[in-house]
């Protein structure tokens, strides 16, 4: 962790609260305020990984940019996402990790919430919660999530799994500087003792249920932004690896206010998917 430091901004965090978690464990709703999760405020310095002399990487802290090679898309135009974007983003994350194949699923536009589209699906306003998307009661030993599943199907032709990757990979679609930046944390500062896993359901699909990471605030946690990108340039950052039990390399994220973006500066729109690298036997 010897690289200079040249900016930094500070955020408000939304950590779970260990002290106010029933007994019986947390539930919690996909609602815009995600509902149910009791939270603890905690200001913390977010490190400009724009200026950084040594960059992170993919297999250091848990995070890198990618260049997907391909002009900016509209977050609004589903089908631009799902037959250019996401073909780019398969291609980029099967060079950054050698894997045998690439499965995606849950792909979708953020906004933030001065941007009219917002509210226009149950997961379209910016996560506000720090968190993660790849919970090891579902992801660690063995592949439990319904949707993953279906997509690893699509592709692993009958070969048998030996090790996946769980990744996310984010993109601005709105020029910098953004209000609502999307800040991830080093995964080589967060402990297997600040992770809460909580179980959520979208009030769209109450019959859909997932378990979710949630954090605990640490002094120790590192968080880094990126306050500017390529036209090209998306973030990926690790949500689980099975070949590391215990702290399985999670990357705790999430959207926080940047009191240094002026205020006129036009509200963030961005997306995301979730993918696995797979490797087979």
């Amino acid at each position: 962790m010897a690289s200079v430091v040249t900016r930094s901004t500070t955020g408000l965090f939304h950590y779970a609260d260990r002290t106010r978690i029933p007994e019986s464990g947390l539930r919690f709703d996909f609602d815009a305020q995600w509902s149910g999760i009791p939270v603890v405020e905690a200001r913390v310095e977010v490190i400009d990984a724009a200026e950084l002399a040594d960059p992170p990487r993919f297999d250091r802290e848990g995070l890198e940019t990618l260049h997907l090679g391909i002009p900016p898309v509209d977050p609004r135009d589903s089908q631009a996402l799902e037959n250019v974007w996401r073909p780019a983003v398969i291609r980029a994350v099967q060079r950054l990790t050698g894997a045998n194949a690439v499965a995606s699923w849950s792909l979708g536009a953020r906004f933030s919430e001065r941007e009219g589209n917002a509210p226009r699906s149950d997961v379209s306003n910016p996560a506000r919660r720090v968190h993660g998307d790849f919970a090891p009661s579902e992801f660690g030993h063995e592949v439990q999530h319904g949707l993953a599943r279906t997509a690893i199907d699509a592709v692993s032709d009958g070969r048998r799994l030996v090790r996946w990757i769980g990744l996310n990979v984010w993109q601005a679609l709105s020029p910098p500087p953004h209000d609502t930046p999307l800040a991830l944390c080093d995964t080589r500062t967060v402990a297997p003792e600040d992770l809460v896993v909580g179980r959520g359901s979208a009030p769209s699909r109450r019959d859909i249920e997932i378990d979710l990471p949630l954090f605990c605030h640490s002094p120790r946690h590192r968080w880094l932004y990126w306050s500017r990108l390529a036209p090209d340039e998306a973030i990926v950052f690790s949500g689980i690896d099975s070949s590391a039990p215990g702290d399985w390399r999670l990357v705790p994220h999430s959207a926080f206010d940047d009191p240094a973006c002026p205020a006129g500066a036009p509200p963030r729109s961005s997306v995301e998917i979730r993918c696995m690298a797979l490797f087979f036997s």
